[in-house]
């Protein structure tokens, strides 16, 4: 319109005319300003205030902060107690016996009366080792060795059965006086267990577990001389052995470059 009256020369009218991009322009400030007065205005974090404190204090919907006790008249005051209507159950003093011990000690404990002849509820925690035995004949024909005897055998499993392959307490309670020599170690005692046990479940065909256990006592002696020399180490051999590993690692990093 405006370039018909332009052609024309005639004068333009005071007056704006009415355009789309001036209706949606107008349109979209009026949206924006309906928008910023719909949206609370946020009251700005005091200088020096942390962000997390400022936000216990505020929200979104200026709501007061959780800061005043409330009382919404349901206290336990007013709730009944929900009790039973059984009848207690009575208990009693009573003595009990230990299966684990063979002493016959009597112990006494309290415990309910209904469960006066049930067993010790404990004993289900009794678990013992099996240790396997072995006959004369067996002995003589699958166990002899040339550095152990019958007796010392004999006294090895007995010491199994009483400690339950607490083998460093069987080397403790070991009979020095009956066999004061050789001087048996805790590698000794199991290497010589073992084997005869091995030997055992083979000739019985699987024991009673059914497995065959190998013990390396050489192996084992050489891993505790080892832990012994890293024990024994002074502070200067730690610090030198620290030095060279240093040294090591600077040069594989040169390698690397």
């Amino acid at each position: 319109m405006a370039d018909v009256r332009d052609i024309l020369e005639l004068e333009r009218s005071a007056t704006p005319e009415l355009t789309k991009e001036a209706i949606l322009g107008n349109a979209d400030k009026q949206k924006k300003k309906l928008l910023m007065q719909s949206t609370p205005k946020m009251p700005k974090r005091p200088e020096g205030m942390h962000r997390e404190v400022f936000a216990l204090l505020y929200n979104d919907n200026k709501d007061a902060p959780p800061l005043f006790p409330t009382d919404t008249g349901q206290g336990y005051k007013q709730l009944k107690a929900k009790l039973g209507m059984r009848k207690v159950r009575p208990w009693k003093w009573m003595p009990f016996t230990n299966p684990a011990r063979k002493d016959g000690a009597v112990f006494h404990h309290w415990r309910r009366v209904a469960d006066e002849a049930k067993e010790y509820p404990f004993a289900k925690f009794n678990k013992q080792v099996p240790i396997p035995s072995y006959s004369d004949a067996q002995y003589l024909q699958h166990l002899q060795s040339e550095t152990w005897t019958r007796a010392e055998t004999d006294h090895l499993f007995d010491l199994a059965r009483r400690f339950d392959l607490r083998f460093g307490v069987m080397r403790d309670r070991w009979d020095v006086g009956r066999f004061p020599k050789p001087d048996r170690s805790i590698e000794d005692l199991k290497e010589r267990y073992y084997n005869v046990s091995t030997i055992l479940t083979k000739v019985k065909g699987g024991g009673s577990d059914g497995k065959i256990y190998v013990f390396d006592a050489d192996h084992e002696r050489r891993r505790k001389e080892q832990l012994k020399r890293l024990y024994d180490r002074t502070p200067e051999q730690i610090e030198e052995e620290q030095n060279l590993l240093n040294e090591l690692r600077k040069i594989e990093a040169r390698k690397k470059e």
